[in-house]
């Protein structure tokens, strides 16, 4: 009797778990710029907003 209400609340807190993690906001697809350049499936939105990304961080990164 003990190990069926062990396992019923292990049961209700793993449904709680799931239930809590799973439907929170989406926060949306995120792309790898890396394989921005060469990957088919990546939107050519994506592939632009990359470049200006990397053309970002090199400016900063070489400016003297």
């Amino acid at each position: 009797m003990k190990n069926s209400y062990v396992f019923l609340l292990a049961v209700i807190a793993a449904a709680l778990i799931l239930c809590l993690t799973n439907f929170g906001e989406s926060t949306g697809k995120v792309y790898d710029c890396s394989m921005a350049e060469w990957h088919p499936d990546i939107p050519k939105e994506v592939k632009e907003e990359c470049r200006k990304l990397k053309m970002q961080y090199n400016n900063e990164k070489y400016r003297t």
